[in-house]
């Protein structure tokens, strides 16, 4: 009887690894990886394996610094996380309904100030002027009778495309649905620095971005005070941002302010002691004659009702 076979030895299969695989590996594999896809596949990573899953975020934020998006795809993210704080409600408009949700002042929109939505992504232009006065768009936000509301957050985008001229660019949290007085709980504008001691005419002066809000003067009253944030240069958009403390005994909060020229890093954070307020309407208009784009707009703000969403 023949002897059986041996069986034939069991070879080793060596493990296979793509060449993406080996790149995924390096240390330096976001920016390998992202060197080397069209953005367009980047989001597809992540059905390949565990680990692209893990570092998507890495690729992602390497791909926007890339391709010079980085703030961009900061805001975009910060405002998904935005959409889902609970505690807080927010007004945002980005223009892209129109004037739906804004009042217009008489004679705005008309022979003094003129207001339209133009550019991509959309943004408000304002020209022109509603008689050197403190109207043009309103917003009021929504309460219930008897309940307060208190600002926390706030956000714009501004940009003067000729230059500053004049005060313009005004966007401003009033409480009380008033324009005049001592309304101001916090807010920008541009205008001409008005510095006397150059001896210059105010035509010479630089533009600069102001912040607004109502504090004690010098003799004990409250009023609007102004605060110089820096110069505002033509067509620059700024992103002024701003974070509001709890309010003390006095009545009194702290605004702390960041400016940032979009594309570079933040030019100025100032904090400002000022008057609390309850939050009613937001005001955008220009006080003198000229152009002002106001973009993105955020605010947000705590309620005293029990149910907080986002309007």
């Amino acid at each position: 009887m023949s002897t059986p076979a041996a069986p034939a030895p069991q070879r080793h299969r060596a493990s296979h690894r793509s060449a993406l695989g080996s790149l995924w590996a390096r240390n330096d594999l976001a920016d390998n990886v992202v060197a080397f896809l069209p953005g367009t596949n980047l989001s597809k990573l992540p059905v390949i394996s565990k680990a692209f899953r893990a570092a998507q975020p890495l690729v992602l934020f390497t791909a926007a610094r890339r391709l010079k998006v980085l703030d961009r795809a900061q805001d975009a993210f910060l405002g998904v996380l935005r959409e889902v704080t609970p505690e807080r409600r927010w007004f945002r408009e980005k223009w892209t309904g129109g004037l739906d949700r804004w009042q217009m002042a008489d004679g705005a929109d008309g022979e003094g100030l003129r207001a339209d939505i133009v550019g991509s992504p959309p943004c408000l232009r304002l020209r022109g002027t509603h008689g050197n006065n403190h109207a043009g768009l309103s917003h009021r936000l929504p309460r219930s009778a008897g309940r307060s509301l208190t600002v926390k957050h706030f956000r714009a985008h501004v940009t003067f495309p000729d230059a500053v001229s004049g005060a313009t660019g005004y966007v401003w949290l009033c409480r009380d649905g008033r324009y005049e007085g001592s309304d101001a709980i916090a807010g920008i504008y541009g205008c001409y620095r008005e510095d006397d001691e150059t001896g210059m005419d105010a035509l010479d002066q630089p533009g600069v971005l102001r912040w607004i809000a109502v504090q004690q003067d010098e003799n004990g009253e409250w009023g609007n005070e102004c605060t110089e944030l820096c110069t505002a240069e033509p067509d620059v958009c700024y992103e002024i941002t701003a974070s509001f403390s709890d309010k003390d005994d006095d009545g009194l909060m702290t605004a702390t302010v960041t400016v940032t020229p979009r594309g570079q890093p933040p030019f100025a954070t100032i904090s400002i002691r000022c008057r609390a307020g309850d939050l009613d309407a937001v005001h955008i208009y220009n006080f003198h004659d000229g152009e002002a784009h106001i973009g993105e707009l955020e605010v947000g703000y705590e309620s005293e009702d029990d149910d907080c969403g986002s309007v």
